[in-house]
């Protein structure tokens, strides 16, 4: 079945850039990697739950590391330029962001970073620890849904705060919410949202600071948000 991640990021290739390049942090059982159409591939993760062997078969031109991102950045890039790059990785701000500010060195000006689990569904889902938010969910809501986002949209603010000549926009139909990140030359935000962000008092940025603050991830339908992208790369 066709994921919704691999339609938005076929959509952004087959527009931007051909032929494209591709990184994928966070591959896991390769639902969206194997479905990404691009001349290279790379994909990192520290525990892949398919086997590699079968997969440099099914794709031989494609790279498939198993290590940590950090181990990725730090010993295993070349100075590579990706086309795009999808971050789907640990889900804790800290570790999304350090693979955002690491992304940006491996990109060029029409390159677009999609962000996943950037919107969580609720209190419980922002739980930085997967088996506790399910748990907490089942116990105090009787709901037994697994939806387990992090606390990765407090990158958000700090993409906001700290790369003020950014765009981005949040994709919050046809599939699970994600961000899409690219520059532009007229950025989609011009000031930050928070004064606290700088002294990095994360803390204080709890779901119901994300509940008041969900206009400023410039939320969009699908089709809207990457007729942006697109539109964006095309003017600049």
């Amino acid at each position: 079945m066709y994921n919704y991640s691999a339609r938005r990021i076929n959509s952004l290739l087959d527009a931007i850039n051909k032929p494209s390049r591709y990184l994928e942090i966070g591959v896991e059982s390769g639902l969206t990697f194997f479905e990404v159409t691009a001349s290279s591939k790379t994909a990192v993760d520290p525990a892949f739950t398919f086997n590699v062997e079968e997969g440099k078969q099914a794709e031989p031109a494609s790279h498939f590391l198993q290590i940590t991102s950090d181990e990725f950045f730090q010993n295993h890039w070349n100075g590579e330029t990706f086309d795009f790059i999808f971050l789907d990785g640990l889900h804790t701000w800290d570790q999304t962001y350090r693979d955002f500010c690491n992304s940006l060195l491996a990109t060029h000006e029409r390159s677009v970073i999609l962000l996943d689990d950037i919107f969580p569904s609720d209190v419980f889902s922002c739980n930085r620890d997967q088996v506790e938010a399910i748990m907490m969910r089942q116990f105090m809501a009787n709901d037994p849904s697994n939806a387990w986002h992090g606390d990765t949209y407090k990158i958000i603010p700090l993409i906001r705060t700290f790369h003020p000549l950014l765009s981005y926009c949040t994709i919050i139909t046809d599939g699970n919410p994600q961000a899409l990140v690219w520059r532009s030359k007229k950025p989609s935000q011009t000031s930050p949202i928070l004064s606290d962000v700088g002294a990095l008092n994360m803390p204080s940025l709890d779901y119901l600071w994300f509940l008041r603050n969900q206009e400023s991830y410039n939320l969009m339908n699908e089709e809207d948000a990457l007729t942006l992208v697109i539109d964006s790369m095309n003017r600049d």
